[in-house]
């Protein structure tokens, strides 16, 4: 799968790789709905706009609201994105065009330039290429998933909504999730402090992309998801083109205190195949450039 296409799809990786909207009311649903990931995964260029919030106890500690557009025969992308993380505000604005990616942050007002050297690009556009799954390979995956959907290919309803438009969407109890999903997720929140830990100082200048991570709850105890609802819409070209994912989340942290937690996701794509990516002109800009490193040493 095209990582690109599924971090801006998003919830159709996390559907597909969870194994968990991957089937419909009926069988020309569930095909639809397969074909419609696989066709997204192969545009050559998309906009998207994806929105986020997570609720600790109703109370909103993150939100992000994000324009991406992706030109991936030129190799070029761009983003604004609005973050908003305990009440601190942040704007980033990233851009990615032959070779040069570059950062600029409402936290000052340079602009942050790193130059790939060109073995690491040729060796990103290589693993890249490799990111396809053969037929074979893909004819595995569906199978796999088809098992894994077997007791829920039932639970999910199929409309037409005005606009022509296909929308697939399943909500499930706690009882009806899988054994599989619930304990992927206590194990993800028993363990946010590794995951985070390792790049917690990674950024630019003042910028660090730790301020743009939700400070999720770190939960031990009671872990459970009380319920997922998922939906999906599909245009008449049989590309996903809507997603939506609620997903409600309760547990205790360490002092005993309970969280009831909800993270909403959304996104849209548009302009499939049509997209070219914004550029910024640097000229008269106050320009740092941003040396590469690996291992804890400058390249």
């Amino acid at each position: 799968m095209n990582t690109k296409i599924l971090s801006a799809v998003g919830i159709s990786g996390l559907l597909m790789a969870g194994g968990v909207l991957s089937a419909s009311a009926s069988a020309s649903g569930y095909d639809l709905f397969k074909t419609s990931v696989k066709k997204t995964q192969h545009v050559n260029s998309f906009t998207a706009n994806v929105q986020a919030s997570l609720k600790d106890n109703d109370t909103v500690i993150y939100s992000v609201n994000s324009l991406n557009k992706e030109n991936l025969k030129a190799d070029s992308g761009s983003s604004t994105v609005s973050v908003i993380n305990n009440g601190q505000k942040s704007n980033v604005e990233f851009y990615n065009n032959n070779q040069q990616s570059v950062v600029k942050s409402s936290k000052d007002n340079k602009y942050y330039v790193k130059q790939e050297r060109e073995k690491k690009w040729d060796d990103s556009k290589k693993k890249h290429e490799e990111e396809s799954f053969s037929a074979q390979k893909q004819k595995d995956i569906e199978a796999i998933f088809d098992a894994l959907t077997k007791n829920y290919q039932d639970s999910v309803t199929s409309k037409q909504l005005p606009n022509g438009n296909t929308q697939l969407e399943l909500d499930l109890s706690k009882n009806e999730i899988p054994a599989v999903g619930q304990a992927v997720m206590s194990f993800f929140l028993k363990n946010l402090d590794q995951q985070t830990g390792e790049k917690v100082h990674e950024g630019f200048g003042p910028l660090q992309f730790a301020d743009l991570k939700p400070s999720i709850p770190q939960l031990v105890k009671n872990i459970s998801v009380s319920r997922v609802d998922l939906k999906g819409e599909v245009n008449p070209d049989q590309y996903l083109t809507g997603q939506k994912a609620d997903v409600y989340v309760s547990g205790t942290d360490a002092s005993g205190k309970e969280h009831n937690l909800v993270l909403h996701i959304s996104s849209n794509l548009d302009n499939l195949n049509k997209t070219n990516a914004s550029t910024i002109d640097l000229n008269g800009k106050t320009v740092v450039k941003v040396q590469d490193r690996h291992d804890g040493h400058e390249d």
